[in-house]
């Protein structure tokens, strides 16, 4: 402190001198004509009005030695601003006032060398959130903090040379994949796995132990297919062959939102789909539709005997939210309503109830809905999956239709489940979407 101490007297002589010769030779220059020169209005030594020894501008007048801006006035030697003032060396924000050298935000102060967000205090090079603090090498303040050595707002200003918390904390952002059979995930496994290494899955089920892993629901797990239901078997390839079943669209979904998003962003996906279901069956009141066709949900939640999927996928979603942020919807659903106008009202429903009770803002949780395979059973249904947005706050689709090259997207050859690589695009859809409408 005591060479501190010398430091600041050294520096405050050396710039009283400056300060007082550039006040002597602004003020007092007879060569200096108008303006700021040393004789008022066009000249002169005495008081006139712009520039002279007590006008504006010289010894004594506004910016002059004891004027505004000048030796003792406001931003001057001693004034506000200046080498003592506010803002100067000693002043607020100078060396030993508000944001200087040892005032607040200096060297000493907060957010100086050693106060709040400077060298060693909070947010600085040492201090919570600086080169050694919490939040990385150059989190909140950085290593030049608020009101650095220059005063409040520093050299490099609030949130340091990299911005808050450095490379960004970890997250988990949830989506929630809904609907009937093709959300599921009826198209074929193919041979080269769909995986990334920052998508976790919320198990949906409990599963028998020829599905091969141990998960039971609740449990997150690493990705593998088939993600939100357990193991269904083979089905017939078209004309070919039999293989195994499971992929979705949520599959590629995450592998896409993974690669598109920071690498501290792991993706989550909790499903809550069923095939073969109506849409009343996802309802609150679900009425006569409560049982599923195929049987309980194993884990699920039970009322009145059954698994309802409302209550499932609600279960999942508050599950979710302890350890993530769920961040939108990813929904297919129609075969079984196709044609149905009233579909519309019962997925507004649907989706409403579901934001309303996991406590979700519709600004912040897309609702993307995808159209129905356009060479299967029902693709007139996707006349009302268009109208999604007028019904659903902050609701999208996603097309079915053909690539770019006039590649068309089609279904396993039952007229109703999706292809493999159909489905493959669909989840790039998802997603593609996602992006352009979510908060990210």
């Amino acid at each position: 402190m005591r060479q501190l101490d010398s430091r600041v007297a050294v520096s405050a002589l050396l710039v009283l001198a400056v300060a007082v010769a550039c006040g002597a030779d602004d003020g007092l220059d007879p060569s200096t004509a108008g303006g700021s020169g040393s004789t008022g209005i066009g000249g002169g030594m005495t008081d006139g009005a712009g520039g002279g020894a007590f006008g504006s501008g010289g010894l004594i007048g506004a910016g002059g030695a004891f004027g505004a801006g000048g030796l003792l006035g406001a931003g001057g030697l001693v004034g506000s601003g200046g080498l003592v003032g506010a803002g100067g060396w000693v002043g607020a924000g100078g060396l030993v006032g508000s944001g200087g050298l040892v005032g607040a935000g200096g060297w000493v102060g907060a957010g100086g060398l050693v106060g709040s967000g400077g060298l060693i205090g909070s947010g600085g090079l040492i201090g919570s959130g600086g080169l050694i603090g919490s939040g990385g090498d150059q989190g909140v303040g950085g290593d030049q903090g608020v009101g650095g050595d220059q005063g409040v707002g520093g050299d490099q200003g609030v949130g340091g040379t990299a911005g808050t918390g450095g490379t960004g904390e970890p997250v988990i952002y949830v989506y929630l994949a809904l609907g009937q059979s093709n959300m599921q995930g009826a198209a074929h496994i193919p041979d080269e796995p769909i995986f990334h290494p920052r998508v976790t899955v919320l198990q949906g089920q409990n599963c028998p132990a020829s599905d091969g892993h141990n998960y039971g629901y609740g449990d997150w797990r690493e990705m593998f297919t088939p993600m939100i239901r357990c193991y269904e078997g083979t089905r017939d390839y078209p004309g070919i062959a039999t293989g195994p079943i499971g992929l979705g669209p949520a599959d590629m979904f995450a592998v896409t939102m993974a690669e598109a998003l920071p690498e501290n962003v792991t993706i989550g996906i909790a499903g809550a789909a069923y095939g073969g279901t109506d849409i009343q069956a996802h309802l609150p009141n679900c009425g006569s539709f409560c049982t599923p066709p195929y049987g309980d949900v194993n884990g699920a939640p039970v009322v009145n005997g059954t698994t309802p999927i409302y209550q499932w996928a609600l279960d999942l979603g508050r599950r979710a939210q302890e350890v993530g942020v769920i961040k939108g919807f990813i929904f297919h659903h129609g075969e079984n309503n196709s044609g149905d106008p009233t579909w519309l009202t019962h997925v507004q429903t649907y989706v409403t109830s579901l934001r309303s009770d996991l406590g979700l803002d519709p600004a912040d949780t897309p609702f993307i809905a995808g159209e129905l395979p356009r060479t299967g059973c029902c693709p007139s249904h996707n006349v009302l999956v268009q109208q999604i947005p007028d019904y659903v706050e902050n609701g999208h689709w996603v097309s079915s239709g053909p690539m770019e090259d006039g590649t068309v997207l089609g279904d396993r050859g039952d007229s109703l489940h999706w292809s493999t690589f159909s489905v493959i695009e669909m989840g790039k859809r998802y997603a593609a979407k996602m992006l352009e409408v979510g908060n990210y």
